[in-house]
């Protein structure tokens, strides 16, 4: 299998980075590109043994996958310059947020299978959830190849098109939003008067902590949080203090205005 990366920027990097570590692919069969860093590639190519070239005839010969992972403004330079070298066995997968399949193929000008994943920068620590989604004429076996590729570097969720926007706000978008939730807390926590070292260095062991009993535990996270709450204990008296505050709603107010602001960014590109 061979795999080319047009674009080598941060989460282009987990996911090669990540399918490397995974050998789910031999380094040797996966190429990257970008538009001028040559030292990046060259780094890139000591330290994980990929390769790199800047000639779009030979990346796309006989290549399986083709990642787009150039920035959304840059695609309509990269879908002129190298559609000429397109062949009929590149299937494509875009990472570039806001550009829809039907656009994608329209500038590309082909009938190749396309796909679309949203994934995030847990990526970074092989920890991302992808959203996905795959052409009418994706082929079963290798929709199968491609979310291989992505389990390399987390899990994949695979959706309609149409709601990849749902999956940008939920999942895309979504550890900054936690991150936002983690600022706060550490900043109510200074103003408990412990030094605020000790408040980060505390909340960051907080966060990884609780993540594992996520992940190493059966239950439920509601019941995962009764299981730690006392009744009429200090718990209890915190989260009565919470539901004073309509936290679902804010939450559904953050995650609207993301997915109405991929809307948009899918609609201006269409026109």
């Amino acid at each position: 299998m061979k795999i080319v990366f047009y674009g080598s920027g941060n989460m282009a990097n987990a996911i090669f980075t990540g399918i490397v570590n995974s050998k789910s692919v031999e380094p040797e069969n996966i190429y990257l590109t970008n538009k001028s860093n040559r030292d990046l590639l060259q780094g890139y190519h000591d330290t994980l043994g990929v390769n790199y070239s800047y000639d779009d005839e030979a990346l796309l010969k006989d290549a399986d996958y083709v990642f787009l992972s150039t920035k959304p403004y840059d695609f309509l330079k990269l879908a002129d310059r190298i559609k000429p070298y397109i062949t009929k066995e590149n299937k494509f997968i875009s990472i570039m947020a806001g550009l829809p399949i039907s656009y994608i193929r329209e500038h590309l000008q082909v009938e190749n299978p396309i796909a679309r994943i949203m994934p995030n920068t847990n990526a970074h620590v092989g920890h991302s959830v992808t959203g996905i989604s795959f052409s009418t004429n994706f082929g079963a076996t290798s929709k199968q190849d491609v979310i291989t590729l992505i389990e390399a570097f987390g899990t994949a969720l695979e959706v309609k098109e149409d709601h990849l926007h749902q999956v940008t706000a939920i999942t895309g978008s979504g550890p900054a939003f936690l991150y936002h939730v983690f600022e706060q807390y550490v900043n109510a926590g200074t103003k408990l008067g412990i030094e605020q070292s000790q408040v980060e260095e505390s909340i960051k062991e907080l966060i990884i902590g609780t993540g594992k009993m996520i992940e190493r535990s059966d239950l439920k996270m509601d019941q995962l949080r009764k299981n730690i709450t006392s009744k009429g204990g200090t718990t209890q008296a915190g989260l009565n203090a919470l539901s004073n505050h309509d936290i679902e709603a804010i939450f559904l107010d953050c995650l609207n205005a993301a997915v109405n602001r991929s809307v948009e960014l899918a609609e201006n590109e269409d026109d």
